[in-house]
């Protein structure tokens, strides 16, 4: 109302009680997110269990379920998930497993137990030949080593592939290195590895020759009938590692007669890709936990799935693999781990069973002639 042209204004009492219980509110809600923030992010830094260094373990488990239905090769309608956990790797484990990549730049960073080799010659079956007793290979190489040439046997008819090198120490490998040197004249060699740089110290690389009426010729390898070993090895995990055309990269002349166990999966990639496994430890670092795995059918129906892992900065990794079952103990899917030598690790892991790599039994076993031991001698070893 207006009296003598003054307008009164109204006031406005600020309510204080109502006010304090809206700030009580707001703050308590403010505690809540800033609580959960930290957990989250404290969960995650305290255990740096990292999917390329972004932790996404939930709950006390330490399982973490991840949905895969981008992954090829897989049922687009259903969505799949695996349960994982981890195993924590450090650098000294770098160095360890069947893809570790060792060349002229790389040196071998991991150990073997000698005590633990097979001896080749007592192992082996009668479908090919041996030097000797100092021929050594890690077992798993052993068993794949003796389907392998069974069933190169099986196919040609032909016994006379002989197994002339194996695990080497670093003594073995300065002596051929240094008459390689002696021998050529050069500063350094694309025939011998430098000594700690030998696929040989692995025990998983083996060198091949052929023994055929008294005589040894390595040249026969990879021609005519012996083509079926570089074909075929790949079924039995098996790659030729130095083949031609690829001397850039691994730094050793063409060498049809040097192979190197990796797995059955790898080696069918490298196989079908024509990798050598300078490109494929680069090529497999594409697949990751949250990238995608890796889906590879071998030649017996199988179905692997593989992954890379990088080290972390930290002092280990944890390394995310498929999960055992919490009421049998059993693994849900059976896995390795394999590091590559230099800066990760690649999960491997069984997704489908096949029906097995079928090589025909030996109906009547070749009676193999062997050189006596004292006389077998292929002149000078290479790689």
């Amino acid at each position: 109302m207006a009296q003598n042209g003054y307008v009164r204004k109204r006031r406005y009492k600020i309510k204080y009680k109502n006010l304090a219980i809206l700030l009580a509110i707001l703050l308590i809600l403010i505690l809540l997110i800033a609580r959960g923030c930290s957990a989250l992010f404290g969960k995650n830094k305290d255990k740096n269990k990292d999917l390329d260094n972004e932790p996404l373990v939930t709950g006390d488990s330490q399982q973490q379920n991840i949905p895969l239905e981008n992954v090829p090769a897989l049922d687009p309608a259903t969505q799949y998930y695996y349960s994982f956990t981890y195993e924590d790797k450090t650098s000294a484990d770098l160095g360890e497993g069947d893809l570790v990549l060792v060349n002229n730049n790389i040196q071998y960073l991991g150990s073997v137990n000698e005590d633990e080799l097979s001896v080749v010659r007592e192992l082996k079956n009668n479908a090919y030949s041996v030097k000797d007793y100092t021929v050594k290979v890690r077992p798993e190489a052993m068993n794949a080593l003796n389907e392998m040439l069974l069933a190169f046997y099986t196919a040609t008819g032909k016994d006379t592939i002989m197994v002339n090198a194996g695990y080497r120490t670093l003594e073995y490998q300065q002596e051929l290195y240094d008459d390689d040197l002696a021998s050529s004249g050069q500063n350094s060699s694309t025939l011998v590895a430098k000594p700690g740089y030998s696929e040989h110290h692995t025990g998983l690389a083996v060198d091949f020759t052929v023994y055929e009426n008294g005589k040894y010729d390595q040249s026969k390898l990879g021609n005519g009938e012996y083509t079926w070993i570089d074909e075929n090895a790949h079924k039995f995990g098996f790659v030729n590692r130095y083949p031609k055309g690829k001397e850039t990269l691994t730094m050793i002349d063409n060498e049809p007669w040097h192979y190197r166990y990796v797995g059955v999966p790898h080696a069918t990639v490298m196989k079908n890709y024509g990798y050598c496994l300078e490109e494929y430890i680069d090529f497999i670092k594409n697949y990751t936990i949250k990238n995608g795995f890796l889906s590879v059918n071998t030649d017996d129906g199988s179905q692997y799935m593989i992954y890379y892992v990088p080290m972390s900065g930290g002092d280990s990794t944890s390394v995310y693999v498929p999960a055992t079952d919490k009421e049998t103990g059993t693994k849900t899917y059976p896995y390795e781990i394999s590091g590559n030598n230099v800066d990760g690790w690649i999960v491997t892991f069984l997704y489908k069973e096949g029906d097995g790599t079928a090589v025909p039994p030996v109906a009547d076993e070749p009676d193999v002639t062997e050189p006596a031991e004292d006389s077998q001698t292929d002149g000078t070893e290479t790689e």
